[in-house]
């Protein structure tokens, strides 16, 4: 690390989940690379991890992967194991595996059982384990950062009633682990992204009537894109964020003033 660079990162592991789409966790794994770090990729698509892992490469970075369901303890655990084997520590979490889940058209969509259940598998267990088996790693060299990837139905309630609750539950995680992990050397902040082009967005922004009114919403008029998130995942992740703890960064382009 130089002292003249806080954003340097070389030296430094990154694991990722949810990185195998064209999403926030993916392009936060390029960024970091770009800026040193060593990133390791957890997703289910175990072509797409190759793919992403290829491009990293490709432009000079470290890469590898470990294909398994981040929903899943087992999955957590042995991702982390592999990483620390591979790259010899971890440092960095960018947790970002996650769905939207149920479209909510109804009372019946709203209190679906089997909804929430996989709702919370797939949003907050994945936080949760990635964590548990995570953090002391990250303690080790006392730069750890762990960044979960919230969502502004955290603030505002825009979401399904499942995808609400997961996202709320990140934001109180988030500051109770600020306080827990923080004398241990990780710092837990994490990142609330506002309408960002995504795959999983993206067929919205095809709509003209739908995407019209969602930038009538945001005062820079205009909907986010993953630069704008893995730019700020760089920030949080990096020294140029050394006092920074239990803390929430949001990236809506002025929609939840």
């Amino acid at each position: 690390m130089t002292t003249d660079n806080p954003y340097d990162l070389s030296g430094r592991v990154a694991l990722i989940t949810g990185a195998s789409s064209h999403g926030i966790g993916n392009q936060s794994a390029k960024i970091l690379a770009a800026h040193g770090a060593k990133v390791f990729l957890v997703a289910r698509r175990e072509e797409k991890l190759k793919d992403a892992c290829a491009e990293i490469e490709e432009t000079g970075g470290v890469a590898s992967y470990y294909a398994g369901d981040a929903s899943q303890e087992e999955t957590c655990k042995a991702a982390v194991e592999k990483c620390v084997a591979e790259f010899g520590r971890l440092d960095i979490m960018v947790l970002a595996a996650g769905i939207s889940g149920l479209s909510e058209r109804s009372m019946e969509d709203a209190f679906d059982t089997e909804n929430w259940r996989h709702m919370l598998a797939v949003n907050l267990d994945s936080v949760f384990f990635m964590v548990k088996y995570g953090w002391e790693e990250c303690a080790k060299n006392g730069v750890g950062a762990i960044i979960p990837i919230g969502s502004l139905a955290s603030w505002h309630a825009a979401g399904s009633t499942a995808y609400t609750a997961t996202k709320g539950a990140v934001r109180a995680l988030t500051q109770k682990w600020g306080k827990l992990l923080g004398p241990k050397g990780v710092r837990v902040n994490a990142l609330y992204p506002g309408f960002i082009d995504t795959d999983m967005t993206h067929r919205a922004t095809e709509v003209e009537s739908y995407i019209n009114s969602v930038i009538a919403r945001i005062p820079l008029g205009r909907y986010g894109t993953v630069d704008d998130c893995a730019n700020a995942v760089l920030y949080l992740a990096s020294d140029a964020s050394s006092f920074m703890n239990g803390q929430h960064l949001v990236i809506d382009g002025g929609e939840l003033a």
